[in-house]
């Protein structure tokens, strides 16, 4: 199957239609016509979005929602093969894509940009979509955050080239066809996925796979601040020309330095291994770890000529992606902020970022682990996450669909952080309790500071609201 044939279906049916990166992909396919409809477990912002774009959408999962007219399934790797609308797809031989057969399928009409790494992709991929849009070439975007520039997590552009999010935990990023690519870090993660076996090592030879795969027309973009990129680097370096470096604490091809932040955002110079420095970048967005995902478009802009003005135009431009590091209410001058992280990494960098900004002012941290394996795989990591935090409390662990690990739960989490040296440890008992607890604590300037990707976000939401009425 190919584009071609995507345009001759009669309706494609997307299972788990709600999420990020499959509503992407459906949004795409309502801008050229293609009839779309999907089910998923709950209404949200980007089910509406697609109502009103023409798309049919169901609540639930059920064999009826396969309707006599849809002749193309697409899945994602977490559906089972007991969903009712798999097994009705089944009984009536229609076939069945992935998401990233579908992406795939979509980016072989394009040149393709893609973004791979553990942490920092759907900022980057953002950054650098803008670096193009900004700049005249129109790209098609699909991303797996909602980019405040274009208020979706995707763009149908008449440019030649599309920028994507790659996702590394099914390995399906190495079959995305890719002119350029960019590796923002590499960390264990997801190797509960099959293909990976539990080996980080079967994991890193995945990344090794993509870097190889960008033809030398192209360039792949690597940051060696990560030892495990650093040392693929080291390995092909000498067999492959149009691998190009970036890092903020090394000597590289694009660096960053002179680093600074306050209350508007970043700021910060870039210098090229050939001596041309760029001076006073800014950005509406916090943390270092912003200045290291910007040399990725950097770099991108490089390669495709554009000049100081343009790069600096394209970055002052990015006025982030929705939950990361989002700003959703405030209570008497406290900053109720949303964020997705919910890798150890991603935590301590964003807590990094919160504690700059706050300064002398206290940051409260309210955390929802998600996914039981992540929680035993990274229990250590997760205990040492939260030292930028005056207070964290820690909520149940969103399951994510995975059945309950013995000995892995939110009491778990509460003695590892306390065994790494965090005192102020508090147990949520339950969500309606978090104003009772946090509005004797705050006061102006300080953060409140949700992390996860569960059902936190809404927990976010709703606190301004719930401070005010308690």
């Amino acid at each position: 199957m190919n584009f071609q044939d995507l345009k001759t279906q009669s309706k494609i049916h997307f299972i788990g239609l709600g999420g990020i990166g499959m509503s992407a992909l459906a949004f795409i396919l309502r801008e050229l016509k293609i009839p779309v409809q999907g089910s998923d477990l709950t209404e949200n912002y980007l089910t509406q979005k697609l109502r009103d774009k023409g798309a049919v959408y169901f609540v639930g999962h059920k064999a009826e929602n396969i309707s006599d007219d849809v002749s193309l399934i697409v899945e994602t790797s977490i559906i089972k093969s007991s969903n009712p609308e798999i097994i009705e797809a089944q009984k009536r031989n229609i076939p069945i894509i992935t998401r990233a057969n579908l992406l795939a399928m979509i980016m072989r009409e394009f040149k393709g940009i893609t973004i791979a790494g553990t942490h920092g992709k759907t900022s980057t991929t953002g950054m650098v979509s803008l670096m193009l849009e900004i700049n005249g070439l129109d790209p098609t975007v699909v991303n797996g955050g909602i980019i405040h520039y274009f208020n979706s997590n995707s763009k149908v552009g008449k440019g030649e080239y599309l920028v994507a999010e790659s996702d590394e935990s099914d390995a399906s990023f190495v079959n995305l066809p890719s002119f350029i690519g960019a590796v923002t870090n590499i960390e264990a993660e997801h190797l509960e996925f099959s293909g990976y076996g539990g080996s980080f090592e079967k994991q890193k030879s995945y990344f090794e796979q993509y870097i190889n795969q960008i033809p030398n027309e192209g360039i792949c973009v690597l940051c060696i601040d990560s030892p495990e990129v650093e040392k693929i680097y080291d390995k092909l370096k000498s067999q492959k020309k149009n691998l190009v470096t970036y890092s903020i604490n090394k000597d590289a091809d694009f660096r960053a330095k002179n680093i600074s932040m306050d209350i508007s955002g970043l700021t910060f110079d870039v210098v090229f291994k050939s001596g041309r420095e760029i001076k006073n970048i800014k950005m509406p967005i916090y943390g270092k770890h912003n200045a290291s995902n910007a040399l990725v478009a950097i770099a991108i802009g490089d390669f495709f000529g554009f000049n100081e003005e343009q790069i600096k135009k394209a970055l002052v431009a990015f006025n982030g992606v929705r939950r990361r590091f989002t700003k959703v209410g405030e209570y008497q001058g406290a900053a109720i902020i949303d964020d997705y992280g919910h890798h150890p990494t991603e935590i301590s960098t964003t807590l990094k970022a919160a504690r700059q900004v706050a300064l002398k002012h206290k940051v409260i941290c309210v955390f929802q682990a998600h996914k039981y394996s992540r929680v035993r795989d990274l229990l250590k990591e997760f205990g040492q996450a939260f030292f930028d935090c005056d207070c964290v409390i820690v909520s149940d662990i969103y399951s994510a669909g995975q059945e309950a690990i013995a000995g892995i739960n939110q009491d778990t989490l509460i003695a590892e952080i306390k065994k790494s040296g965090h005192q102020n440890v508090i147990k949520l008992n339950s969500e309606k309790d978090l104003a009772a607890i946090i509005k004797p604590q705050i006061s102006a300037g300080d953060i409140v500071f949700f992390t996860g990707a569960g059902t936190v976000t809404y927990w976010a939401a709703a606190l301004a609201d719930q401070l005010k009425n308690s």
